[in-house]
């Protein structure tokens, strides 16, 4: 409109100054329309070089600045003989919302090298760019009292910020303590600062001392305190403060839902989703909607995954729900083994984007398709997309010794140092190999990064290669080192033993991990022990050990039994075992033929055939079994 404009003989200033005062209220400002005008102004005469008009100049140079035209707002800034705080300050508030941060700065301090003094209006936008420095952030604040600004609500508030994100909680605390006037932004900002350090405690404080000041708490106020609480993981006091919140926004069940997800919480998620679409009253996001499938991943529900992804693709932009969930989705669907669903995903989302990529490798090597994973590897060098530590964690579980031995030597080409990961999925690939020697290379070479995780990998390496005493050294210097074992640890070093035949060993490290470290056994625990008594032959001491179990025996104990039973021809305590597998596990095929075959050894055909009539009265049926070789 403005280009299609002829300007008469006779043109005043102040209907270009009424013009360009209604395009920058405008919400959208063009840097086109500014050039136009800017032309039309030069033509008529009415922008010479030295012209006394400051208002033209500084007008036009905010519409080049808001409409995002640094180039044509810094030739215009360069020609101005004397430019006033009006002129600087679109600059430097223009850098500063591109992110150059450090230029923002620079021209800030060029303007107090030219004599010019701050003002309320220049030193919010500084402090902007300044929350990466604290020094920064300081020189400023000098500034503002110099200047007397501090008394400028929105410097205060601004201050609160610069301070918070350069990780000066005292400053900032000072700073809003020393405040003769605050509006909601102020305690908002303040309760946003403890709740960003972890101080959910004096976040709350604050919060209850806001109606004392005024101030009732908008929903801004609420989801912040909710993310304190999630943050610390304190759910259950989150959940109290949600229901207190009375119109909670798209943001509140965000927060409150992946709140729950992040304390490994995922049913409780799931069940204030469901809460909150039933609802009607809020409409999920892309970012909520990833964060539900994220929960139906780890809890392996892949009907209601699949309710989201519909609702997703129903509500949402394709493009934009794929590239939040589109990672989540990919490794649901392979986690179950419905590859052709994981590709399909896969296949609509961008194949440059690594994340994505990593979450259908490590889906296929979960759901054992390691060849496929291996596949989606290579892939990934022909996209040119390159690697990071989760693709080589994904897929090192998926490869053979002579492909993790590739992918070692990838890593090291590329990467000046490991990720935690990366060397715990190497020692188990050589040590899964028979290279305990090469694992415990990579242990050595972990000694920075090493993990709860890391300790465990190479104590089951020690263990399933017999090296009982070496395994339980190393789980003396893990706690040494100040490490907590996890019942993972108890599993491995349990193992260890059992393969060694360090039974003693192994029965004094499960009432030390029970008692000293605190850790509660589960079913596979007591198993292992069973198993490690019954190899040695101690049978009786195993079913003592069976009877004095705090709760009752699942398969797998008496399954323990059973195979000592009979690898020792102990019909009796076979028996025993066997009588109570019919009644945990009675479908499976295995625990009649191990009975009957034992019954079988020892001359008792009459009840080897009973067992077997057993077995066919109720339709039990012995799979059939296959072998695979493949070949490098």
């Amino acid at each position: 409109m403005v280009s299609r404009w002829k300007a008469p003989e006779t043109l005043k200033p102040y209907f270009f100054e009424s013009l360009l005062s209604s395009l920058s209220t405008s919400p959208s400002k063009s840097a086109t329309a500014a050039a136009h005008i800017h032309s039309q102004l030069l033509t008529n005469g009415l922008l010479p070089p030295s012209s006394p008009s400051g208002y033209l100049n500084t007008k036009l140079l905010q519409l080049y600045a808001d409409g995002g035209d640094l180039h044509s707002a810094l030739h215009l800034f360069d020609s101005l003989p004397h430019p006033n705080i009006f002129a600087w300050t679109p600059i430097i508030a223009f850098l500063s919302r591109i992110g150059d941060h450090r230029r923002s700065l620079s021209t800030y301090s060029r303007m107090r090298a030219a004599g010019i003094p701050p003002d309320g209006y220049v030193l919010p936008v500084a402090l902007r760019a300044a929350t990466f420095s604290h020094f920064a952030a300081a020189a400023l604040h000098s500034n503002a009292v110099k200047f007397a600004a501090t008394a400028n609500l929105h410097v205060s508030n601004a201050l609160i910020k610069a301070y918070a994100y350069s990780g000066d909680l005292t400053s900032a605390d000072r700073v809003f303590a020393s405040m003769d006037r605050r509006d909601l932004l102020s305690w908002n900002s303040m309760i946003s600062v403890f709740v960003s350090a972890g101080s959910t405690d004096p976040a709350l404080e604050l919060f209850r001392s806001m109606a004392s000041d005024g101030y009732e708490p908008d929903i801004v106020t609420w989801n912040t305190i909710l993310d304190g609480y999630c943050r610390a993981g304190r759910c259950a006091e989150a959940v109290e403060i949600f229901n207190r919140v009375k119109d909670p926004n798209v943001v509140s069940y965000t927060t409150i839902i992946l709140g729950h997800a992040r304390s490994g919480n995922h049913d409780a998620a799931i069940g204030i989703f469901r809460r909150m679409v039933s609802g009607g009253a809020v409409s999920p996001d892309q970012d909520m909607l990833s964060c539900v499938v994220a929960c139906c991943r780890h809890l392996g529900a892949l009907r209601a995954g699949g309710e989201v992804h519909a609702f997703g693709l129903k509500t949402l932009n394709p493009v934009a729900f794929y590239c939040s969930a589109g990672a989540a989705l990919v490794a649901l669907y392979s986690g179950n083994k419905l590859i052709t669903y994981s590709r399909r995903v896969f296949d609509s989302m961008d194949p440059t984007d690594l994340m994505k990529r990593n979450a259908l490798i490590a889906g296929l090597t979960h759901a054992g398709m390691v060849s496929e994973a291996l596949d989606q590897f290579k892939e990934t060098q022909l996209w040119d997309v390159g690697t990071d530590p989760t693709t080589l964690a994904s897929v090192l579980p998926a490869c053979s010794m002579i492909q993790g031995k590739q992918i070692h030597a990838h890593a090291i080409r590329n990467y000046y140092d490991f990720a935690t990961e990366v060397y715990n999925a190497l020692i188990s690939v050589y040590a899964s190999g028979g290279c305990i020697t090469a694992a415990w290379s990579v242990f050595l070479a972990a000694c920075m990064a090493r993990d709860v995780v890391t300790w465990n990998a190479m104590i089951a390496a020690y263990g399933s290669h017999g090296l009982g005493g070496p395994a339980i050294e190393l789980i003396r210097e893990m706690m040494r080192a100040g490490l907590r074992p996890n019942l993972i640890t108890f599993t491995s070093v349990l193992s260890a033993c059992n393969h060694a035949g360090l039974v003693d060993v192994g029965l004094e490290w499960f009432d030390r991990f029970r008692n000293d470290v605190g850790l509660v056994p589960e079913m596979v625990h007591y198993a292992c022990v069973v198993d490690m008594l019954g190899r040695a032959g101690r049978l009786e001491e195993a079913v003592g050990f069976i009877r004095r179990m705090p709760e009752r025996a699942g398969a797998s104990v008496w399954g323990a039994l059973m195979a000592a039973s009979r690898a020792h021809q102990n019909v009796e305590y076979g028996k025993l075992a066997f009588e109570e597998l019919l009644k945990v596990e009675p479908e499976n095929a295995g625990n009649y033929v191990a009975m009957a075959g034992m019954y079988g050894r020892v001359g008792r055909w009459e009840e080897a055939k009973m067992v077997r009539r057993m077995m066919e009265r109720r339709c039990v049926v012995k799979p059939y079994g296959y072998s695979r070789i493949q070949m490098e």
